[in-house]
């Protein structure tokens, strides 16, 4: 709304919070569960290196420790809270920026509360979920 192209599209008859803030709600929600799945071979390939390559385990000392610890359900766990995360996250920057009026420093604090507020929830509902989920 600062720099009014909001309104402008609002006055072409474009639903400017469907037509801005819809995409970044669906891209993250499709993408983040990706990323994390990334995130986990990656630090499973890192464990491995470092535990080998620092002679503290053998490979195969470390694959049987990963099978006998692996509980599939912590998957689901991480892709459920994952996209709870990015679902949170987005709307609650989306709000803030779609609100934010006046000029750049009113920008730079909407951001800032942005920020806050997605980390409250975020640890909020990390603890709801977990209990939720693994109770």
């Amino acid at each position: 709304r600062v720099t009014e192209q909001i309104d402008a599209l609002e006055i072409m008859g474009v639903n400017s919070a469907s037509y801005l803030i819809l995409p970044k709600i669906v891209a993250t929600i499709l993408f983040n569960p990706f990323l994390t799945m990334l995130s986990i071979v990656i630090g499973i390939i890192g464990g491995w290196s470092v535990g080998v390559f620092t002679g503290v385990v053998t490979t195969q000392s470390y694959i049987e420790g990963i099978r006998y610890a692996f509980i599939p359900y912590y998957i689901t766990y991480a892709i459920i809270k994952t996209i709870a995360f990015a679902f949170l996250i987005t709307t609650i920057s989306a709000f803030y920026g779609y609100r934010v009026q006046g000029g750049s420093l009113e920008v730079g604090q909407a951001s800032t509360r942005a920020v806050v507020m997605s980390s409250v929830f975020v640890l909020l509902f990390n603890l709801i979920l977990t209990q939720l989920l693994l109770s």
